[in-house]
C-alpha cells in the first residue's frame, strides 16, 4: 500500500512487539496497537508568528496537514501554557478571544495547565477553560478553594471521555483514537490521559494560595502515580502524562524516580527542543542541551521501574514546532517500537509545502483580524534603534541590550518619584521577546523602529515598578537566588540597570531555599556566587564578603518579584519597605524612549549597541 510522505513505517528500536521487531511494512502481529500522538507546549499566545515561522495560520495548516495523512489512530494534545499575557489575549473579536478561538481551531483534544495560565489569576483561568473547545488536565493542584472548582469536575473511580468534558478541569480522561465511543467503549486504541503541574506555580505564576500543590516532587509524583494507577485498575494500558513541570529533566527525574504505568511524557514549560541529528530545526535553532550523549532524543527512551519503556517528547514553543510521534504497543499495552519519521516538524513554509498544505483559511482569517485590532500598535516610538535581544536562551543567560534598557526605563522611572533610588533590578524571564528582525536565510539580526507592539510583546507581564528599601544583606540574597542555575535557562536571572557591577563566580555553591506550601520561605543555605557587587559608585561586595549588611538600601524593580515570585527576596518579603509607583513596565519603557528622544539623547540607541557587553554582569571564574 502506498503511504503519503507524513505516514510513519514503524522500525523496531525498542524490543520487538510481541516477539520481534516491527518491520517496515504492513505485516505486525495482529495484537498490535499503532498510535500517533501530535504535541505542542507553550503556545504563550504567539498568533502572529515572526514572518517567516510560526503563527497559527501555518501551525492550524501543519496540525491539519499531520492529522490528515496519517493512516494511525492519533490524538492531538498540548502540555500547557497554551495562553499568557500579551497583546492578542487582551481582546475580544467578535464576541470570543482570539487566542482561545486560536487553540480551538488547532483541534487540542486536551491540554495541561501550565504556569503562564494562571498570570492573570484563578478567576481569568476559569473563564478561560469555561470559553475552551477542549478541557484542561492537573492532577498535581487542588482546585476545591479557589475559583478553579467552578469548571473542575470530580472524577471518582470511573475516568470520563475527555470528548464530553470540554470547558472543564480533569485530573485525567480518556481519549478515543481512531474510532468512536459506543456504548461507553472505544471502537478504536482507549487511551489515558494525565495532566500534570509543576509544584512551584506559587512561585513562578499568579497562583494564590487557595489553590493546593504537593509539599514537594516526591509527593507530586504520588499524585501522578495514583491517576496512573486508577486507569490501570480501569484496564486502560496505554498512558500518556501530558507534564508541565518547567523542565524534561524533571519529567526524566520522575521516571527515575520510580513512576510506574506512564507510557509517554509530553513535556512543557522548558521550551525543550528536542530532536535527533539530522531532523530540520528552524534557521539558528539547535536541538537542546538534554540531547547530548543521548543515542536518540526525539523521544527520549528511559526504562520504568517496572522495566516498561517510557518516551518522553517535547518541542519549542510560540508556535514554531508540532511534535509526531508514532509509536507501537504490544498486547500489554508496552511501548515496543517508535516511527523511524518520528519527529519535530519546524512551522515554516518547507513543511507546508513537504505536506502538500497551506496555511488553515480560518486561522489566517484569525491572524489577520488581530492585526487590524492591534493596527493602533504599529506606530513608531522610536524611528532607529538595534537589534534588542530578548531571546530566551540570552537572557536568561546573560546580560543583554534590552535588559539593560528595561532596567534603564525602570530606574528613569522611579527617580523622577524617588531621587534616592540608587539602582533598578529586574528578572530575565520576564522579557519573553526580541525587538528587531532575524533573517532566516542568513541569520543575521537587525533593527529598526520600536513600536508599542513591539514593548508588549517584549514585556507582557507589565509588572508594576516598586521602590524597595531594604538591607544590603537582603539585596544579596535576592542576587543569590537570582543566580541560582546561571547558565541554564531559569527564569530568576537578573538584569540590571546602568551604576550596577555585578561579578558573579558561577561554579560556587549557589543558595537554597527553605519552601513552605510551594512558596520560598527562607535561605535553607547561604550562596556563595556574588563576588563583587557596586551600585551607585558604592562597593557592597568585595571577594565575596558583604561590607556593612545591616545598612539600608534603595532600588526600584517589578512588583512580581517583590511578591515572592521567581525565588527573590527569600523569606523577607514581610520586612521590605515598598512604594508603588503606579505604572508599568511597559509604560516605563515607552516614556524613558520619548525621554531621551526628546532630550536627543537616543542618538538610534547607540549605548545599547547589539553587543554581548558584560560591562554590568560577568562571570568570573
Amino acid at each position: 500500500m502506498n503511504r503519503p510522505a507524513a505516514s510513519i513505517a514503524l522500525a523496531g528500536l525498542l524490543a520487538g512487539c510481541a516477539t520481534h521487531a516491527v518491520p517496515a511494512t504492513d505485516r505486525r502481529p495482529p495484537a498490535e496497537r499503532r498510535l500517533v500522538v501530535l504535541h505542542a507546549s507553550d503556545l504563550e499566545s504567539e498568533l502572529l508568528g515572526n514572518g517567516s515561522a510560526g503563527g497559527i495560520g501555518r501551525f492550524v495548516g501543519v496540525l491539519d496537514a499531520l492529522r490528515s495523512r496519517s493512516k494511525l489512530p492519533t490524538i492531538t494534545v498540548a502540555a500547557g501554557d497554551t495562553f499568557m499575557p500579551a497583546p492578542a489575549l487582551g481582546l475580544e473579536i467578535d464576541g470570543e478571544n482570539p487566542v482561545t478561538a486560536g487553540n480551538g481551531l488547532a483541534g487540542f483534544q486536551a491540554s495541561a495547565i501550565g504556569n503562564h495560565e494562571l498570570d492573570e489569576g484563578e478567576s481569568f483561568l476559569a473563564g478561560r477553560i469555561r470559553a475552551s473547545a477542549f478541557p484542561y488536565l492537573s492532577a498535581t493542584i487542588d482546585p476545591a478553594g479557589s475559583p478553579l472548582a467552578e469548571v473542575a469536575v470530580d472524577v471518582g473511580e470511573r475516568t470520563p471521555w475527555l470528548a464530553d468534558h470540554p470547558g472543564r478541569l480533569l485530573p485525567r480522561g480518556l481519549l478515543c483514537a481512531g474510532g468512536t465511543v459506543v456504548d461507553g467503549a472505544c471502537t478504536g486504541i482507549t487511551v489515558g490521559v494525565i495532566g500534570a503541574t509543576t509544584e512551584t506555580l506559587h512561585t513562578i505564576s499568579g497562583a494564590t494560595l487557595r489553590i493546593g500543590l504537593p509539599a514537594d516532587k516526591a509527593e507530586l509524583r504520588r499524585r501522578i502515580q495514583a491517576q496512573a494507577d486508577a486507569l490501570a485498575k480501569e484496564g486502560v494500558d496505554i498512558v500518556v502524562l501530558l507534564s508541565h513541570l518547567q523542565d524534561v529533566t524533571a519529567d526524566l527525574e520522575l521516571i527515575e524516580a520510580g513512576l510506574t504505568g506512564v507510557d509517554v511524557i509530553v513535556s512543557g514549560g522548558g521550551d525543550d527542543r528536542l530532536a535527533n541529528e539530522g531532523d530540520r530545526l528552524l534557521p539558528g535553532d539547535t536541538r537542546d542541551a538534554v540531547c547530548a550523549g543521548e543515542k536518540r532524543c526525539y523521544p527520549i527512551l528511559r526504562k520504568a521501574r517496572d522495566g516498561s519503556q517510557v518516551a518522553v517528547v517535547a518541542t519549542d514553543g510560540q508556535l514554531r514546532y508540532v511534535g509526531r510521534l508514532a509509536l507501537a504497543f504490544d498486547e500489554r499495552g508496552r511501548l515496543c517500537s517508535v516511527g523511524e519519521g518520528s519527529r519535530p516538524w519546524p512551522v515554516d513554509d518547507r513543511s507546508l509545502a513537504a505536506l502538500d498544505a497551506a496555511p488553515a483559511p480560518a486561522a489566517v482569517a484569525l491572524e489577520a483580524r488581530v492585526r487590524k485590532a492591534l493596527r493602533d500598535r504599529f506606530a513608531a516610538l522610536a524611528a532607529r534603534a538595534p537589534y534588542l535581544d530578548g531571546d530566551r536562551d540570552a537572557v536568561r543567560n546573560r546580560e543583554t541590550n534590552l535588559g539593560n534598557l528595561s532596567a534603564d526605563s525602570i530606574l528613569h522611572e522611579a527617580r523622577k518619584r524617588r531621587p534616592d533610588v540608587l539602582f533598578a533590578l529586574r528578572n530575565g524571564g520576564s522579557i519573553r521577546a526580541s525587538i528587531g528582525t532575524f533573517d532566516p536565510a542568513t541569520g543575521a539580526r537587525s533593527g529598526g523602529t520600536i513600536r508599542p507592539l513591539d514593548i508588549a510583546e517584549a514585556l507582557r507581564f507589565d509588572d508594576e515598578l516598586v521602590v524597595v528599601t531594604t538591607t544590603r544583606r537582603v539585596l544579596v540574597e535576592t542576587l543569590e537566588s537570582a543566580l541560582r542555575g546561571a547558565g541554564t535557562g531559569r527564569g530568576h536571572f537578573p538584569q540590571v540597570s546602568e551604576g550596577v557591577e555585578l561579578h558573579y563566580d558561577p561554579a560556587a555553591p549557589e543558595q537554597t531555599h527553605r519552601m513552605i506550601d510551594g512558596r520560598v520561605a527562607g535561605v535553607e543555605h547561604p550562596g556563595s556566587r556574588v563576588r563583587r557587587l557596586v551600585a551607585g559608585g558604592i562597593v557592597l561586595v568585595e571577594d565575596g564578603r558583604l561590607l556593612e549588611p545591616d545598612r539600608p538600601i534603595t532600588f526600584a524593580t517589578l512588583d512580581y518579584l517583590v511578591r515572592g515570585g521567581d525565588g527573590w527576596f527569600p523569606g523577607a518579603i514581610e520586612s521590605l519597605q515598598l512604594e508603588g509607583l503606579g505604572i508599568g513596565e511597559q509604560a516605563a519603557l515607552a516614556a524613558y524612549l520619548r525621554d531621551r528622544i526628546e532630550a536627543g539623547a537616543w542618538e538610534d540607541g547607540r549605548a545599547y549597541a547589539e553587543i554581548a557587553p558584560a560591562s554590568r554582569i560577568r562571570p568570573v571564574q
